[in-house]
């Protein structure tokens, strides 16, 4: 276990240098309502309406380690904006937007090994925009958005990439709402803010049960203020960006919400901004965690394609909500562990889909953990080492 007073102190000289850092911009055009995901230590940015209200179709990576930009391959799709985006298994999938012609609701995936988009099953639904989505287990989920017809909507849909299928969950409570932002918590998908069919900003925060699916969301903690447009990172980088609470009236703050609870950063210095991109990143030390934002549109109307970094600590709470790797997965046989940081060792529980404890080690970094016995299915592995912990998803074949 790490001694408490040496930690406390590499926080606490952490947390007085959270500072903003300019990075190279973005090289496309300036736009706004693009959309992102991210794969690895890759942000992939694409999409979106550019200076004279033009969309775009082209995408673009940025190397977070190389602190590089590159062009990758462009949806072959028409130029569209507003569009939702995930990953899952290393795969980025950009769905719906608004197109020349409408509302879309189309799925797109792209594969980062081949540089290629291929197109996926359309979603069995009315065409939507605005739309909101994450990363759930082996499967995304897309939520909320403005339908064709011209209503805000709470419906949510899974994708299963397996079989390239679409299933109809659970809506999101409160008023229907597009302009949302979706992050992973600790247990699940988070839908926080958005506007109302009357176009007024919400505050309000909802939890959807990933790891151990019960269909029912459960209230999380509301925003400090109402806002729509907001940007957010996944993972334990739970970060908020910008946003808006009205047509003309932007906002800089950015909100962490790692702990449970929503708390100040560094305003972004490049000023009040909506409809901009964001990701988080885990950083390898699992100290720090890294959130970069840019575009968007300026207080001024302008649209911008500017590319910002934050560094910030996280603390033992924050730190217990990270990602242990598991390979391969899924799989019939042994799974190896992996974790970030200093860890030699760690305690490992599996848990079924239920929430029950099926087996408990202690497991060194990087060593196998025997799974031939356990059924079919998906498992829960938590790993605890001191007061922290960290979780990651198993799929059991036969």
């Amino acid at each position: 276990m790490r001694p408490l007073l040496p930690l406390l102190l590499v926080l606490g000289t952490a947390l007085h240098a959270q500072v903003w850092q300019q990075l190279p911009d973005f090289p496309g055009t300036a736009r706004d309502d693009a959309a992102a995901f991210s794969i690895g230590n890759r942000i992939h940015v694409g999409t979106g309406m550019e200076v004279g209200w033009g969309l775009t179709n082209d995408w673009w990576c940025f190397d977070t380690q190389a602190g590089t930009w590159q062009a990758m391959a462009s949806m072959p799709a028409t130029p569209r904006q507003y569009c939702a985006a995930f990953t899952v298994n290393g795969v980025g999938y950009v769905f719906g937007g608004v197109d020349a012609n409408g509302a879309l609701a189309e799925l797109w995936a792209y594969d980062p090994q081949s540089d290629q988009w291929q197109q996926k099953s359309s979603m069995p639904a009315e065409a939507r925009y605005a739309a909101t989505a994450v990363e759930g287990w082996g499967y995304g989920i897309v939520a909320t958005g403005m339908l064709a017809s011209g209503v805000p909507t709470k419906e949510a849909w899974k994708y299963h990439p397996a079989t390239d299928t679409w299933e109809r969950i659970a809506p999101v409570p409160g008023p229907s709402r597009h302009r949302a932002t979706a992050l992973q918590d600790g247990g699940g998908m988070l839908i926080v803010g958005g506007a109302d069919s009357t176009g007024t900003a919400l505050s309000d925060a909802w939890s959807y049960p990933v790891w151990f699916e019960t269909g029912q969301y459960h209230t999380g903690t509301p925003l400090p203020a109402p806002r729509y447009g907001m940007k957010g990172g996944t993972h334990t980088v739970m970060t908020l960006v910008g946003g808006a609470d009205g047509d003309t009236t932007f906002h800089a703050d950015t909100w962490n919400g790692s702990t449970g609870s929503w708390s100040a950063l560094p305003p972004f210095p490049g000023g009040p901004r909506r409809g901009g991109v964001g990701a988080g990143i885990d950083a390898p030390d699992s100290w720090t965690n890294t959130f970069f934002f840019g575009l968007g549109l300026g207080q001024d109307f302008t649209r911008r394609k500017d590319w910002w970094r934050l560094d910030f600590p996280v603390g033992i709470h924050e730190a217990g909500q990270g990602l242990m790797e598991l390979y391969p997965n899924p799989t019939s046989g042994s799974v190896m562990v992996s974790w970030p940081g200093s860890w030699p060792n760690a305690r490992v529980t599996i848990r079924d889909a239920t929430g029950r404890s099926v087996g408990e080690q202690q497991v060194d970094k990087g060593s196998p953990i025997a799974v031939e016995h356990l059924a079919p299915g998906r498992y829960m592995f938590v790993a605890h080492h001191g007061p922290l912990r960290l979780h990651g998803s198993l799929t059991k074949l036969p």
